[in-house]
């Protein structure tokens, strides 16, 4: 059986996609497998996988009707051979040491079903753009991983694979508009089953394009609602406070971002939805809005020489960003420390 099995969903990903391959073909860790799965492609995507194909054994393709970016994440777990998954998106990159790191942290807590890494986020050229948060989060995480998103992106985790039998990527998000948190809601509900671990370096390069997903702000808004009041009913009573002060707050995001282009019912209606979850974080919504666009503004700062990504030694911040611990942070780790075994049906 190989030990790992890298899934890398792709549509029209043909740009950056060379560069994707080539990081995960390099890795120090060998016994891997990995799956290219064209999601209907309409440029070279297909072209690319074949040809890294070609020249490594390891690489796999397979095509399927374009199903959105969840589909053909499942379809890849369906085929994977691995004992553990590695989700890879098709423009991000790895350093040559994450998944040995990973493996290296799993060994040391067997009890683990997740490790995730540190990320910099890169430009098209592979530049470090902004400084990235570093949360040290380990045990169980549920009640942090609702309050912030301290993996923030679909290309760090490895995951045992004996977990995704019963959990996979949800392409609900995707059919009513809102793809982008589909990551996220696979980690909530895996967070719901099993304990995370981190290895601490900055492991993955996650890019940012002005034609990726994530650029769509109001899309993303939606997506990440959709996925607490996804996520909601399945969560512990201690929990549901945290999940419903998060949908408050995004929906006054986007408020704000409806506000901005000029659809002032939408706008409304976001406020109204608010105040009908949690009053507190309708008035700190806006403080946390500044509060974050300060540590971007300081990363982003900091981070001018403009190195390449595999030019940062793996354990040195890209800036002053990390993030604080607050009374909501320490809160939640006491409710993750209290929180028994749990039993998802």
């Amino acid at each position: 059986m190989t030990t790992v099995s890298v899934v890398i969903p792709a549509f029209n990903a043909a740009s950056h996609l060379a560069a994707t391959l080539r990081s995960a073909c390099a890795q120090t860790f060998r016994d891997l497998e990995i799956i290219v799965v064209d999601d209907g492609s309409e440029d070279d995507t297909s072209a690319v996988a074949e040809a890294h194909a070609a020249l490594d054994d390891r690489v796999r393709v397979i095509r399927c009707a374009n199903g959105g970016v969840a589909r053909a994440r499942n379809i890849g777990i369906d085929h994977s051979r691995g004992r553990f998954v590695a989700p890879l998106d098709a423009d991000d990159l790895w350093r040559p040491c994450k998944l040995e790191l990973q493996l290296k942290r799993f060994h040391e807590r067997p009890d683990a079903g997740l490790v995730y890494n540190w990320l910099r986020l890169i430009d098209e050229a592979d530049r470090v753009i902004v400084g990235s948060a570093s949360d040290l989060v380990e045990g169980w995480a549920l009640h942090r991983h609702l309050l912030r998103n301290f993996i923030s992106n679909g290309s760090t985790p490895l995951i045992r694979r004996e977990w995704l039998d019963d959990v996979r990527y949800d392409p609900a998000l995707r059919d009513a508009g809102n793809g982008g948190c589909e990551d996220y809601l696979l980690q909530l509900q895996l967070a719901l089953r099993v304990p995370f671990a981190c290895a601490p370096a900055f492991l993955t390069g996650y890019r940012r394009t002005a034609a990726a997903m994530s650029s769509d702000a109001g899309r993303m808004l939606r997506s990440h609602i959709q996925v607490f009041e996804t996520i909601e009913p399945r969560v512990p009573k201690s929990a549901r406070p945290i999940v419903r002060r998060r949908i408050a707050g995004f929906e006054m995001e986007l408020a704000r971002n409806r506000g901005r282009r000029g659809a002032f019912r939408e706008a409304a209606g976001a406020v109204a939805k608010a105040l009908s979850l949690d009053v507190a974080a309708v008035v700190e919504a806006p403080l946390a809005q500044l509060a974050q666009r300060r540590n971007w503004r300081a990363a982003a700062k900091a981070s001018k020489s403009a190195r390449s990504f595999l030019a940062w030694p793996v354990d040195e911040p890209t800036g002053p960003w990390r993030e604080p611990s607050g009374r909501q942070e320490a809160i939640c780790a006491r409710l993750d420390l209290a929180a028994p075994v749990r039993r998802v049906s």
